[in-house]
């Protein structure tokens, strides 16, 4: 099964992250901010990367792009409350390849499986 990277600061949202993906069987590891997030990434080479854009330490958009520049090539989706036009494209021109909006829906975990299945058709 896939490895999912949660960086969020908030740790309610990270622990109901957490409990989710576990119970879908993903293997699941936490950081508290991209600052740590990065140095997870790096060590784990996780599948995905669900990354809140708006943290103390490191926010997510330097954390996008310190993972890029430094060349992981996993699935980086941005995790923010807000949905507006600007954002989504500030997050994507970090290095983000997708946008999941905050509050988090309770397709969450289907929507997880189909961006991993269709970009790793070997986790199917």
């Amino acid at each position: 099964m896939a490895t999912v990277l949660i960086v969020d600061d908030d740790k309610r949202i990270t622990r109901m992250l957490l409990r989710r993906l576990t119970r879908f069987g993903y293997q699941v590891e936490a950081a508290e901010n991209g600052q740590i997030g990065v140095e997870k990434a790096m060590q784990l080479k996780p599948d995905l990367i669900l990354l809140d854009m708006h943290m103390p330490v490191m926010d997510g958009y330097a954390a996008a792009r310190m993972l890029r520049e430094n060349g992981y090539k996993g699935l980086i989706s941005a995790l923010t409350a807000s949905a507006m036009v600007e954002e989504t494209n500030k997050c994507l021109d970090a290095g983000c390849d997708m946008f999941i909006p905050k509050p988090i829906g309770n397709d969450f975990e289907e929507k997880i499986k189909t961006i991993l299945t269709q970009e790793n058709p070997g986790l199917k």
